[in-house]
């Protein structure tokens, strides 16, 4: 770049000694210029030193390289991105049952709105706005229960009372089948299957059940295996198994307890605790035994 040098008195030459042909005023603004784009320079250099020096000593490769991240860089964006904001700019259209959602939930806002309004400022006006209101919700409610039991009716495979009857008739004839459906699990488990009965001879309780399991053992044959918690028996079963580690080993803390046991392949199935109909025990043996969860329902 070239210099302006002052020159002896006060004369200002060219580099190499040749005069100014051009007036004294114009070579001052000529070093005027070149001072400030000097200036210049050395704050850019200040300011931004990775520009100065290969990109020394700044969090990113170039100074002319966008960067998203910095406030003062606004950057195009790449094709793909355009492609993802236009997409989304776009919004989906909603399904009908979105807009149906937000009908009800708005209706429904409206409601607790009106009987708000109702309560708290209990004019006429506000309460015969809230009981048109709530007439309307009851009217439509009305409509889908009468709407449902048409379609139930019309659909066989809707119908849940073909699995749980609710009319006296039927009911009669599901608890035969039912029943009949007990007695055959019963006939069948009651081969490789017993039911252990732990007490203890000071529990009210298990005076209680003690004659529920012998009737159950003596009308429908299944055999009852009693054990004792404190040594000593009661008057159905005066002699009964001292315990062995087994109600630690299920962790049995209350009594009377009921287990089902395989004595084949020693497998053990919880049957409950508490005083127990003679019904409700063949129900769960029937129930644990002889279904698969959920296969009643």
């Amino acid at each position: 770049m070239p210099l302006c040098h002052p020159a002896r008195g006060g004369r200002r030459e060219w580099p190499g000694g040749h005069p100014r042909h051009d007036g004294e005023g114009q070579g001052t603004a000529c070093c005027q210029k070149i001072m400030r784009a000097s200036a210049f320079l050395i704050f850019f250099a200040i300011v931004v030193p990775g520009a100065a020096f290969g990109g020394a000593g700044i969090d990113y490769p170039s100074a002319w390289e966008c960067d998203q991240a910095r406030f003062n860089w606004y950057c195009d964006l790449p094709p793909e991105q355009k492609q993802q904001e236009t997409q989304r700019a776009k919004e989906k259209p909603k399904s009908k049952e979105e807009l149906a959602l937000e009908r009800l939930e708005a209706k429904a806002r409206r409601l607790k709105e009106l009987r708000a309004l109702a309560i708290l400022e209990p004019t006429p006006e506000h309460i015969a706005a809230y009981i048109r209101a709530q007439e309307e919700t009851m009217q439509m409610a009305a409509t889908f229960s009468d709407v449902w039991r048409r379609v139930v009716w019309q659909n066989p495979d809707l119908n849940y009372e073909l699995k749980r009857p609710v009319n006296n008739a039927a009911i009669d004839t599901y608890n035969k089948v039912r029943r009949e459906a007990e007695m055959k699990v019963l006939d069948e488990i009651k081969k490789d299957w017993g039911i252990f009965f732990f007490f203890r001879s000071d529990c009210p309780y298990c005076h209680r059940m003690a004659p529920t399991l012998r009737f159950l053992s003596d009308m429908y044959g299944i055999t009852v295996f009693p054990v004792t918690l404190d040594g000593r028996g009661l008057p159905e079963y005066p002699d009964p198994r001292p315990d062995n580690g087994m109600a630690r080993m299920l962790n049995i803390t209350q009594v009377p307890m009921l287990v089902l046991g395989n004595v084949r392949d020693r497998r053990l199935i919880p049957l409950g605790s508490g005083v127990i109909s003679a019904q409700d025990v063949i129900e769960r043996i029937y129930i644990l035994a002889g279904t698969k969860p959920g296969e009643l329902y």
